[in-house]
């Protein structure tokens, strides 16, 4: 199993998600498009398209830039929650979320992912 987690800033939870560098080879190669499409579960089983290109500049990196911000505001997401994307057995990927505060009950994270 492959995956990568990222604290989430202000643009990830405001328009798109960054990949962290070094996170290209748990996601499915491009084949020449621009937009490739990110089929993710959450904890619930529900399935997210996300649109993911390649983003241009001095450094290039990967993008969330579709279905993102409806799965941001479905999960109530904030700046300091983590994100943990694993790619399973073939091309199947899971999403896990980490709150970055601590609840009522003491627990110091809630996991959207099985």
């Amino acid at each position: 199993m492959q995956n990568f987690s990222k604290v989430l800033t202000t643009p990830d939870v405001e328009r798109r998600l960054s990949f962290p560098i070094g996170s290209e080879a748990a996601l499915p190669r491009s084949q020449g498009c621009h937009v490739m499409v990110l089929q993710v579960e959450d904890d619930a089983g529900i399935l997210w398209n996300f649109g993911c290109k390649m983003q241009p500049g001095v450094i290039p990196k990967l993008v969330l830039v579709s279905g993102w911000i409806q799965f941001v505001r479905s999960k109530g997401l904030r700046n300091g929650d983590i994100v943990n994307l694993s790619k399973e057995e073939g091309a199947h990927y899971k999403i896990q979320v980490k709150r970055s505060d601590t609840l009522s009950s003491g627990q110091k994270h809630v996991c959207l992912c099985k």
